[in-house]
């Protein structure tokens, strides 16, 4: 991770009070991690630090494109997201992450690395199924793929029963 320097916020001798800062995360962000769902993408990032005394809130605004593999047809797509996150951020002894939105900083740290929170945060702003939208009422997936799909898909056999639930079904009603 140490090509992503720039998605750093360096705190120690901010002021107390509201902050903003802007990232990018576009095609050369997502080559740094190697189990990505997204392909490329253009994500602006803005963050809101808001310095307490004793810790630091962080109110994370995503939008942008990404592009991800479709759940149907496996083929590419550019898929919108918009997505807000909060990241609260203490002093301790020892860094480590207390929970989701609570990170512990050594109070020897003088700036956070935020490249994994933005990685995280742009995967969670994906839907669980990932689908070409629909154009002009037709899917958006490939049409070769999806015919190789209906062919290789089972055939609905409820015209045809099976005499093995004939004698199942018997036994139900003898048990009656």
């Amino acid at each position: 991770m140490g090509g992503l320097r720039q998605y750093a916020i360096p705190f120690r001798g901010l002021k107390e009070g509201k902050h903003d800062f802007e990232f990018i995360a576009d095609h050369s962000f997502f080559e740094h991690f190697d189990s990505s769902e997204v392909n490329k993408g253009l994500v602006k990032v803005h963050i809101e630090m808001i310095k307490h005394t004793q810790f630091l809130e962080l109110h994370f605004e995503l939008a942008g494109k990404v592009t991800v593999q479709c759940d149907r047809c496996l083929e590419p797509f550019v898929l919108g997201i918009d997505h807000q996150a909060m990241l609260y951020i203490r002093f301790g002894e020892k860094s480590y992450e207390q929970s989701e939105e609570v990170l512990v900083l050594s109070d020897s740290a003088s700036e956070v690395k935020l490249e994994q929170y933005i990685y995280e945060y742009i995967h969670l702003a994906l839907p669980y199924q990932r689908i070409h939208p629909e154009i002009d009422g037709h899917s958006g997936c490939d049409h070769e793929m999806i015919k190789k799909l209906d062919d290789h898909s089972a055939s609905d056999e409820s015209d045809s029963e099976d005499p093995r639930w004939d004698k199942l079904r018997g036994l139900i009603k003898e048990t009656e």
